[in-house]
């Protein structure tokens, strides 16, 4: 059962790892439209 809670534990940080990743992928590629607009 110990295991199972631990296991529980990392999936939950994990998920919060990918929230991270996901919003700093969707920051970049605002970016990146940023500057492909303003070098038109």
């Amino acid at each position: 059962m110990v295991e199972l809670k631990t296991s529980l534990d990392k999936i939950e940080e994990l998920k919060g790892q990918i929230g991270e990743l996901e919003d700093a992928l969707e920051s970049s590629k605002l970016r990146i439209e940023f500057f492909e607009r303003s070098n038109k």
